[in-house]
């Protein structure tokens, strides 16, 4: 979505006041300037490029949305929470607006033999496509971590045990405990816990093990509401490295 866009979308934008203005820019940085945190320059530069006049001083409307809970404040900067940018992303997302899908990912559930796996990862594609990063996310990230245990159950499930008792062993100190089917999984232990113990039963790579371990704490982010913006690269780099560096590599 550009500027112009953004004036469809948001009509009499130019005639809104400054806090809902400076808050609505904060949201356009957010969703469509991929900018995970933004300064007042940030928004001022906006103002200029819609030809208005910005106030003042930028100070005083930044510390109150602050103290209204709908900015939050870090070291990079300010961000908007969790709620107000999921209402402004149901009020101002177009109806029927859609991602331009890159060739790359287009790609990628052909590469995937597994007809289940290959039909679900088009789904998360579908969810890109219509702007539901988060979504996407946590999806690409389910597929890769049932491929995962879907993989131990079929060719690796002694090891996993195995090293399970020996990893987690104040987990058994009541009794042996074993996973037997891909459910126990959930029922048993984290999805951290899981991929700690694939690496070190050489299940997987030490590398697929920080692909997964870094790719699991931004699908925690992805998946609450919280102030973390999530963007189409950022969606795009998650999923190519899910598919090609996961999945396909687990065999």
């Amino acid at each position: 979505m550009d500027l112009e866009e953004l004036k469809r979308a948001v009509p009499g934008l130019t005639d809104k006041g400054h806090p809902e203005k400076i808050k609505i820019l904060g949201w356009y940085l957010h969703a469509h300037g991929n900018k995970a945190s933004f300064q007042p320059s940030d928004i001022k530069s906006l103002y200029d490029r819609l030809h208005d006049t910005p106030p003042g001083s930028f100070s005083g409307y930044f510390k109150n949305l602050c103290d209204q809970k709908v900015f939050l404040k870090n070291t990079s900067g300010y961000r908007l929470s969790g709620s107000t940018r999921d209402a402004l992303d149901k009020a101002y997302t177009p109806a029927g607006h859609h991602v331009q899908i890159s060739k790359l990912l287009k790609d990628l559930p052909a590469l995937i033999p597994n007809l289940a796996e290959r039909t679900y990862l088009d789904e998360a594609l579908i969810c890109y496509e219509n702007g539901a990063f988060r979504a996407a996310i946590v999806m690409a990230w389910n597929l890769a971590y049932h491929h995962l245990c879907d993989h131990i159950i079929k060719t690796r499930l002694a090891d996993c045990n195995a090293r399970w008792a020996i990893k987690y062993a104040g987990m058994h100190k009541n009794g042996t405990r074993t996973i037997k089917v891909i459910t126990d999984f959930m029922d048993e232990l984290k999805e951290a816990e899981v991929i700690a113990i694939a690496k070190d039963a050489s299940i997987i790579t030490k590398d697929i093990w920080k692909i997964m371990d870094e790719k699991l704490g931004k699908r925690n982010s992805a998946a609450h509401a919280s102030g973390v913006a999530i963007g189409q690269l950022q969606t795009d780099a998650f999923i190519d490295d899910l598919v090609k560096n996961v999945v396909l590599k687990i065999t």
